[in-house]
């Protein structure tokens, strides 16, 4: 190859950075906790990453039902969270050991699976790791609430998609 070719080829693999770099985003785990969540006057947390707003339920033991029963009552479009979206709260660094605004006495919160027969997950904070069934409820077991914004399921394939461009496969995002 010639220098000039060389050269071609080079300004042809700068100039296509512009329309790749824009879908991988740096990482937003390294916002601070108390930067990225934000609490209102009523105790609304809000996610400034992905727009979702949590409630903490009492911080006593649930099962599955009573869960399901509280997140019911508060009414609106408030609905207990999929495990994948537990799943970025912990990547955000929510853990036992760094609750944060999540404060609470418990280690596994209830979340929901669609997609599947049994629909009832724990996802547990220390360490991570998910469970399925509706067991009674046990020593640590607690509820959140989540809200998503308008258009929350617009967004999150277009972030899935950005993703799945910037190398990470979208079946790590659906895995249970």
């Amino acid at each position: 190859m010639t220098v000039k070719g060389f050269l071609r080829t080079s300004v042809i693999i700068l100039s296509l950075f512009p329309l790749i770099l824009p879908g991988c985003r740096p990482s937003t785990s390294r916002i601070s906790i108390y930067d990225r969540f934000l609490v209102s006057s009523d105790n609304i947390i809000t996610d400034i990453v992905t727009g979702l707003q949590w409630i903490v339920g009492p911080n006593r033991d649930f099962d599955w039902y009573e869960a399901r029963i509280w997140a019911a009552s508060i009414g609106g479009n408030w609905r207990l969270p999929y495990h994948y979206e537990l799943e970025e709260l912990y990547d955000a660094n929510i853990t036992t050991l760094t609750w944060g605004p999540f404060d609470n006495g418990g280690w596994i919160v209830w979340s929901v699976d669609f997609t599947r027969r049994n629909m009832s997950y724990r996802f547990s904070f220390s360490p991570y790791d998910i469970y399925q069934g509706t067991h009674g409820a046990t020593s640590g077991e607690r509820v959140f609430a989540v809200l998503s914004p308008p258009g929350y399921w617009i967004n999150a394939q277009r972030t899935f998609r950005s993703l799945n461009l910037c190398g990470f496969p979208l079946f790590r995002l659906y895995s249970g």
